[in-house]
């Protein structure tokens, strides 16, 4: 099994003002990890302000993402926790968790993003994730995730 997602791309605690800030700051990790470009944030952004909140896809969590672009180096995951929860004004709002998905073609993504929806289908991962004190054991846990059969 690949790596789903690095530590260096999971910050916990995070602070953001809006949902246009948590998505800018999720971004931000796969910009720093050179993933992406700062493009990509934007594209992201402007997805939401197109098509409204559909990446809120479970109650508390966004999954924020655009087509593939020039603007991706590389198919990469990041995760944010925030300290403050966000609305994205829609039914799942208030959202706690922002993932970032930047993918560089039409398939590259699809492991990972299976991989990080079967391990966020489960409450209790979710919980885990809310409450984890370093990005290195929310990292472990996503990568090491087994599906029960």
């Amino acid at each position: 099994m690949s790596e789903v997602i690095e530590a260096r791309n999971i910050k916990l605690n995070v602070d953001a003002s809006d949902w246009r800030d948590s998505m800018v700051k999720s971004g931000q990790l796969l910009v720093d990890s050179d993933y992406i470009t700062k493009d990509y944030i934007d594209l992201t952004i402007k997805c939401v302000e197109e098509n409204g909140p559909y990446i809120v896809i479970i109650p508390g969590l966004a999954l924020s993402h655009s087509r593939p672009d020039v603007s991706v180096n590389k198919t990469g995951l990041s995760l944010i926790t925030l300290s403050k929860p966000v609305c994205f004004d829609c039914d799942n709002d208030p959202v706690d968790i922002v993932l970032t998905l930047a993918a560089t073609d039409d398939t590259s993504h699809l492991q990972k993003l299976q991989s990080m929806a079967e391990f966020i289908s489960d409450e209790e991962n979710i919980e885990f994730i809310k409450n984890a004190k370093s990005a290195e054991e929310v990292a472990k846990a996503i990568n090491e995730f087994e599906p029960e059969e």
